[in-house]
């Protein structure tokens, strides 16, 4: 299979899915969090409040938001769906597909500043015991540098990272946590497809939009296999 986003769409709802070999599914969407779970079938989910912070939480059942303040949810639960909440940040997927376990993260510019890049890989490692080489990498919808105007004390966060032009300062959220990925030993990465600045038809964005309408919803999950459940539950050996 080429691993590669997809444009699709349910309901004439659009909505990005990253094509990878099952179980894992991979979408990005800015319905809201229930209709975009009712329309795909994926249920139970679990969110977080995020705080901009490294913090990652391992989960194997949903639990409400106010119970999870952090921005990376991991699990190897098939039938638990993980969602973050992005409006310009980007999420970053990743996926172990030797020990069938994966993880969605808010990456902006506080969070690579606190490291979690590096705590996501770190937290594959100690959960699910994974190889950093044997981890997929997958970017969804971000903005792009040439929209990221920050202030001149970002050079003192990320020096050499800093793209300077006519005076200002930008930064390059994906390329910063593409060189951290790549830091950690982790090979196979993907980018985004698209960016969530310059395509108001598709994607919030808090940089673009006076008043945010909204937010993107990136989403992860292992799915079960019904046909072996299947399989069980009708069994005439079930007693």
């Amino acid at each position: 299979m080429r691993r590669i986003w997809q444009l699709k769409s349910i309901s004439r709802e659009l909505y990005l899915q990253f094509l990878i070999e099952k179980p894992f599914v991979i979408y990005f969407s800015t319905k809201m969090i229930d209709d975009i779970h009712r329309s795909l079938n994926l249920s139970p989910y679990v969110e977080l409040k995020q705080i901009h912070s490294k913090a990652i939480w391992k989960v194997d059942s949903p639990l409400p938001p106010e119970e999870l303040s952090g921005d990376g949810l991991i699990t190897s639960k098939p039938g638990l769906y993980l969602v973050v909440k992005v409006a310009d940040c980007y999420p970053l997927f990743i996926v172990d597909p030797l020990n069938i376990a994966c993880g969605v993260f808010h990456v902006g510019w506080r969070g690579l500043k606190e490291g979690i890049v590096e705590e996501a890989v770190l937290k594959f490692k100690e959960y699910f015991h994974s190889q950093p080489e044997n981890l997929i990498a997958v970017f969804g919808p971000g903005i792009r540098a040439e929209y990221y105007e920050v202030g001149e004390e970002f050079r003192s966060y990320f020096p050499g990272n800093i793209i300077e032009k006519d005076s200002r300062f930008y930064l390059d959220i994906f390329q910063v946590a593409v060189s951290k990925l790549r830091r950690q030993g982790v090979k196979e990465i993907y980018g985004p497809p698209a960016d969530t600045y310059s395509n108001p038809d598709l994607f919030h964005s808090k940089r673009r939009d006076v008043e945010l309408k909204g937010l993107n919803r990136a989403i992860i999950g292992i799915e079960k296999d019904l046909s072996l459940e299947t399989l069980i539950e009708d069994s005439p050996y079930n007693i």
